[in-house]
């Protein structure tokens, strides 16, 4: 999937828990890890499948903007493999694979039809610098609790 710079290009992408494997090796499963997927497994998009415009961050199609809401920043959505499913009516299908806050998407430059079966052919993985790591929350300082004796000998703790 290439993308001209001259001209903003619009994309449509869809959650990856959308597309599961009907027939094949992973029957059942998503497109959740790209280590995951086998040639030849045919795959269905489930119904109702939301789809949502997003748009090329550059000219290779690696990176896409997705606007989640007007008050929240524009999502990016990195790419970690180009797929491409041909359909049984003999369709070629370009998909991408990318990733965001730990969910998978689907990015295509029009929408995978439902009730066609969408068999993968080929398996690009994108050599991108991005590891998904853990990031801790932010510390937060500790105050110890002092203990306030009262008069009659009660104890009162309160805290920092």
């Amino acid at each position: 999937m290439t993308v001209d710079c001259a001209k903003p290009t619009a994309y449509l992408a869809c959650p990856a828990q959308s597309f599961c494997v009907e027939h094949g090796v992973y029957f059942g499963e998503t497109i959740e890890q790209i280590n995951n997927l086998n040639l030849g497994d045919v795959y269905y998009l489930k119904p109702h499948t939301k789809w949502t415009p997003v748009s090329a961050t550059d000219g290779d199609a690696k990176a896409f903007d997705l606007d989640v809401a007007a008050n929240l920043p524009v999502r990016k959505l990195t790419t970690l493999a180009h797929l491409i499913f041909m359909t049984t009516t003999g369709r070629r299908a370009d998909v991408c694979v990318t990733i965001s806050d730990g969910h998978a998407y689907l990015v295509c430059d029009k929408e995978l039809q439902t009730g066609l079966e969408y068999v993968l052919i080929d398996i690009q993985k994108r050599d991108v610098e991005f590891t998904p790591v853990v990031v801790p929350t932010p510390r937060v300082a500790v105050k110890p609790a002092t203990v306030h004796i009262t008069s009659n000998g009660h104890s009162t703790r309160l805290l920092g």
